[in-house]
């Protein structure tokens, strides 16, 4: 393991373990993506500061507000990191109100993407990109309904966010999953292929070489009988197809860095905290590496490479948590709170008192 790749490491699991103490009753998933955001970012976290956005966050949002469910620590995480956490929340409920005209239910992949455009500083053009992401969004669902759903919300932001027509994006990203399918005959899923085109088509370069790393680095993890499965520790590959090292080495990180994962709390041994485990493995290393190798150069995106990582992270916990009443990436059904708000605030309940208890 290269220094570099030790001190993300270590530094990445004293932000989980500082994050997991405090916020005690979100789910471990929460606190490791969490983690993982301070981590890209080469910073400690702050928990003091975390605290101050969780106040700001309460007055700015509703009871049950989608911010505050799903997203609660990655949007924290986010406010934390920024120069000025008030202003980062009021843009991102301002995004997000533009982003959610037309739906009748609420999305957290909404919340992700609206701080992604804040993220660029690209507030003051997001009706612009909103469009485009619009017309992306329905392109792709009447040519792969069954595939497009809300998880590609975050990937079509980044898209639509470049100078790009929108038939070249779509062609882009076709001709990316033809070739996964039908010439290389990928043995993973639809959506997992779908992401990685996506992926692929935010990155500079023949799309044929970056998918071939692929496929080479999803057979290497194979022959090392790494858990390797389908879903987003299929796609997260994608974001390693900028890197220069070899394949074997990189393979060998991600191996060093599953089995470091291994001691730290939050990953079980189950088959699910196996995956778990292996996805963050690949992004840290991937991050290892700097983004500057893995992104387009476009002045917009070419420090995107932790972003995506956080969506891909969020779309993970989608997979494996079974604890959250509001999951990423599901809709929150107004008509049925009702049943689902006493359990909700008393969870919040509990949470705040434990939290302050520990302060």
């Amino acid at each position: 393991m290269t220094e570099t790749l030790r001190n993300k490491c270590d530094l990445f699991e004293r932000n989980r373990a500082a994050i997991s103490k405090k916020f005690v009753l979100q789910k471990n998933e929460m606190s490791i993506a969490a983690a993982l955001m301070f981590t890209s970012a080469d910073r400690e976290a702050d928990i003091e500061k975390l605290e101050e956005c969780r106040r700001i966050l309460n007055r700015h949002t509703g009871f049950f507000s989608e911010y505050r469910e799903a997203v609660k620590l990655v949007l924290l995480s986010e406010m934390s990191l920024s120069d000025d956490a008030e202003r980062y929340i009021v843009d991102v409920k301002a995004v997000y109100k533009e982003l959610h005209k037309g739906h009748f239910k609420d999305n957290s992949y909404m919340v992700l993407a609206a701080m992604l455009i804040c993220e660029y500083g690209r507030q003051g053009d997001a009706d612009r990109i909103i469009e485009k992401h619009n017309e992306i969004m329905k392109q792709m669902e009447k040519l792969h309904p069954i595939l497009t759903d809300s998880a590609d919300i975050s990937y079509v932001i980044l898209l639509a966010m470049s100078d790009r027509p929108v038939d070249l994006i779509l062609s882009d990203i076709n001709e990316c999953l033809d070739y996964l399918k039908r010439t290389c005959k990928v043995r993973a899923g639809s959506d997992s292929i779908q992401r990685l085109s996506e992926i692929v088509a935010l990155t500079e370069g023949d799309f044929k070489e970056k998918c071939d790393k692929v496929i080479k680095l999803y057979d290497l993890l194979q022959q090392n009988k790494a858990a390797i499965e389908d879903g987003y520790v299929f796609s997260s590959l994608g974001l390693l197809t900028g890197a220069d090292e070899e394949q074997e080495q990189i393979i060998n990180e991600i191996l060093e860095t599953y089995e470091f994962l291994k001691d730290c709390k939050g990953f079980g041994d189950n088959s699910e905290g196996k995956k778990l485990r292996l996805l963050f493995a690949e992004l840290l290393v991937a991050d290892s590496y700097g983004a500057e190798n893995a992104m387009i150069n476009n002045a917009f995106i070419n420090n995107a490479l932790s972003v995506i990582k956080a969506q891909q992270i969020a779309a993970m916990i989608t997979v494996v948590s079974n604890i959250l009443s509001v999951a990423l990436g599901a809709v929150i059904d107004k008509d049925n709170t009702e049943t689902d708000s006493s359990d909700t605030a008393q969870t919040e309940q509990l949470s705040t008192e434990s939290e302050e208890g520990q302060e």
